[in-house]
Parts: structure tokens; C-alpha cells; sequence
């Protein structure tokens, strides 16, 4: 829990390369920086609404793991790089929040190595839904989709998949607002060792603090 508590005092200050993605520089486990760390945790304002970095020790349940979870607050709402860790301190996922919504870049990893590069697309409708224009590939036809704002975000732009165990590319995919417009899948390498593709968290059990509730989409443009 200490190194735990240094790693998100050093979120927003320095960062160092993580493979293909990046992690918080380790600070050291100095009295000073435990006391630092402690201070300014999980704090809300005279309104009652949650402000600047926040810690999350979230059971195991539903058939989902137990994990901790780390980010920034804005307002009572979620902002920018939010880190989910395993018990065993492991990194699982980098993702990027707006206004409380998933949006932009995400990054999975099991075991700590990265197998997915992923980006969201959030929601913001006020409305029960929103429409999004995508495009055919083949046709190149427009198509007004409408997808339920409470759903919250959509998969959205390239989705790259890697073998965790030796790093080699294994699948690219592409969508737009969840429907997969096209993939390509790579073979691996004779004798090097083949990966079942884990699940992401949206993928998992029925938790919602680790799975947001919303399953892999089935739409597609490829036929």
C-alpha cells in the first residue's frame, strides 16, 4: 500500500516509458512522502463533491477480481488518467476519463504486460440518445447510428491486440460508435507461444466498478 500511495503522489508530475504505454515514476517510500500521500487523498470540497486525487480498494465480487484504483477528480466527476492495479500490485489498465465518461486512449495489460490499445468514445447527450454518422468502408455510405446515451462511451477509432507473453501484434481492429468497420488478424510466429486474447474489463462480470455493464458489441460492417 505504501508504494502504492508514492505511485499516485507522482501521478501528474513525471512520468517514465511503459512499453507502449506509460506509468507514474515510483517515488520513494520516505516518511514525507507517505504523510504527503495521506494529506490529500480523497477530499471533497464545501460542496460535498469529490476533488483531486482519489483511492479505491474495490473487493472481488460477481465474479469479477479484486483491484485498486487510482485517479483525479474534477467538480465530482472523472478526469483524465485513471490507473486500475491488481491485488498483487500489478498494473491492469490506463484509461482516460471526461466529465466522468470514458473518452480518448485506454490501455490493458495482464500480468503487467500490455496486450491492448484501445480509444473510447464518450457520450454526452442530453438526450436518450445520440446519433453519429458512419461511414461504410466498402461503399463509403453514410449511416446515421443511434446509440443510448446512458450507455456512456463507444468503442471508437483503432483497437490494436498483442501477445502479452512476446509482444507481437495480433489483431487490429477498427470501429466507429461500436460497430467494427474492419479487422485484420496476424499470424504469430512458428514456435512462439499462443495467447487466448483476455477479456477487458467492459467484457468481464457484472461488477460495475470493474465492468461498466456494457458487453462487446456484435454490430458489424464486415461481412
Amino acid at each position: 500500500m505504501k508504494r502504492i500511495k508514492s505511485i499516485m503522489l507522482c501521478v501528474g508530475l513525471s512520468c517514465v516509458s511503459f512499453g507502449l504505454g506509460i506509468i507514474p515514476v515510483l517515488a520513494q517510500n520516505s516518511k514525507e512522502v507517505k504523510s504527503a500521500a495521506d494529506e490529500n487523498l480523497n477530499k471533497k470540497d464545501k460542496q460535498n463533491r469529490k476533488q483531486g486525487m482519489w483511492f479505491y480498494n474495490v473487493p472481488g465480487q460477481f465474479g469479477d477480481p479484486a483491484y485498486m484504483e487510482f485517479g483525479a477528480y474534477k467538480d465530482d466527476q472523472k478526469t483524465g488518467l485513471w490507473y486500475k492495479l491488481s491485488k498483487e500490485q500489478q498494473l491492469i489498465a490506463i484509461e482516460n476519463y471526461k466529465q466522468n465518461v470514458l473518452n480518448g486512449q485506454a490501455q490493458y495489460f495482464e500480468n503487467g504486460k500490455l496486450y491492448c490499445i484501445g480509444n473510447y468514445r464518450g457520450i454526452y447527450s442530453k438526450y436518450a440518445y445520440d446519433t453519429f454518422l458512419v461511414t461504410n468502408p466498402i461503399t463509403l455510405i453514410d449511416t446515421l447510428v443511434a446509440t443510448p446515451s446512458e450507455q456512456g462511451y463507444t468503442k471508437h477509432g483503432n483497437w490494436r491486440y498483442y501477445n502479452p507473453v512476446t509482444g507481437h501484434l495480433v489483431r487490429e481492429a477498427e470501429y466507429q460508435v461500436d460497430i467494427l468497420l474492419k479487422e485484420i488478424n496476424y499470424a504469430q510466429p512458428i514456435g512462439l507461444p499462443a495467447t487466448e486474447r483476455p477479456k477487458l474489463p467492459h467484457e468481464g462480470g457484472a461488477h460495475k466498478g470493474w465492468n461498466t455493464g456494457h458487453s462487446s458489441s456484435k454490430k458489424s460492417l464486415i461481412k
